[in-house]
């Protein structure tokens, strides 16, 4: 919609333009919080009008913070309704450059999108951060792909501000899209929860964030083998922990279901982002498991959970967020009776293949009834 030429057969390849278009009709982001905020920030290079709208439940999510990130850009970038939610209007002639201040504990995706539209502002741009940045590590990855396209952004030490030259130009090159931890996550807890499981695919030199889950599971004395790819998970009793999310939020629904089995008192703290996802995820994660007879409490940041205790089948609700979806198949599997999950296609958001890959570890799934048999 915006120029780029796409080639999709075994591998994607791209062809880029030296200038954006902006799209005739709406950028449809559907239920994608990244490609909303992304494209939102790429939409101020267009010079031209952009509109980006969603699902209800994409139309639901604030983007104050970026929209008036964009704006001391000089770009004139705002909510349609006025209520700093979606649909977006993007008019703009390009970045000028300069200091622009973003809170870095709502989304470090607005801070990924002023970076890839930054380097090809005016002049240079320094973006500063005016809280803690939580989810660094994903603010690291974006600064290391685009230097591999040959674009430079440089971070201060205490990562309070990043300072990106204008003009640059992006090399062409081949790259190679890593394995998912975020994903693989809900499987290594299968592993952990009913029997072996191997995981392959994964970079175990990665910076995603989500590769906490390696360590998490250590710490949690969880017996994991690695090698080179992947990662081999057995059968554990897991001990609780004191776990700060503050870099990985997405992990929380799949830690609770772990820390249920746990033997004694699991605390996940730092979480608040998690009320702004695809639901709010403390309320659902909590809200679900208790379903399950889960012993688990919800505080301001965070929530508690005492275990181990035996889980039964229940009948969940997704909320339509596909990892809630995941963490009750994976809560299921280790429930007394059958669990039933409703909305459960949601997961094909992030991961299309995990109903067949929990089957291939021996999952009884009964995907037309949505329902997940335990022991």
């Amino acid at each position: 919609m915006m120029g780029a030429q796409i080639d999709d057969l075994e591998d994607i390849t791209i062809t880029g333009r030296e200038q954006l278009l902006a799209p005739q009709s709406e950028m449809d982001c559907s239920d994608s919080g990244t490609t909303l905020r992304i494209f939102t920030a790429l939409s101020a290079l267009t010079k031209g009008r952009c509109v980006l709208t969603g699902d209800l439940s994409l139309q639901a999510r604030p983007m104050t913070e970026l929209l008036n990130a964009l704006g001391q850009l000089g770009v004139n970038a705002s909510s349609i309704r006025g209520d700093g939610k979606p649909p977006i209007e993007v008019n703009s002639r390009g970045i000028d450059g300069g200091i622009v201040r973003i809170r870095g504990d709502i989304s470090s995706q607005y801070i990924s999108g002023l970076l890839f539209a930054c380097s090809k502002a005016e002049n240079e741009s320094i973006i500063e951060i005016t809280t803690k940045l939580e989810s660094q590590p994903y603010v690291e990855m974006t600064i290391e792909v685009m230097e591999r396209f040959g674009v430079t952004a440089e971070p201060a030490k205490q990562w309070n501000q990043i300072s990106i030259s204008g003009k640059q130009n992006y090399i062409e090159t081949s790259f190679e899209i890593p394995g998912d931890y975020s994903s693989a996550a809900f499987l290594l807890v299968a592993g952990a929860l009913t029997g072996r499981v191997r995981v392959t695919g994964l970079d175990t030199e990665s910076k995603q964030g989500d590769s906490q889950i390696i360590s998490l599971l250590q710490r949690m004395r969880v017996s994991v083998d690695i090698s080179k790819g992947g990662y081999t998970v057995n059968r554990s009793d897991p001990r609780p922990l004191d776990i700060d999310v503050s870099n990985t939020p997405d992990l929380v629904p799949i830690l609770a279901v772990l820390s249920s089995q746990a033997s004694g008192r699991t605390r996940i703290f730092n979480a608040s982002r998690l009320r702004l996802k695809e639901s709010d995820r403390l309320v659902t994660t909590t809200t679900e498991l208790r379903k399950m007879g889960a012993k688990i409490e919800m505080t301001k940041d965070g929530i508690i959970i005492e275990g181990p205790t035996p889980l039964k089948g229940a009948t969940t609700d997704s909320h339509q967020d596909h990892r809630i979806a995941m963490a009750c198949s994976i809560a299921g599997l280790i429930a007394k009776g059958p669990t039933v999950i409703e909305g459960v296609e949601c997961i094909t958001k992030s991961y299309p293949d995990f109903i067949e890959h929990i089957q291939s570890l021996g999952a009884d799934v009964e995907l037309d009834q949505k329902t997940v048999r335990g022991e």
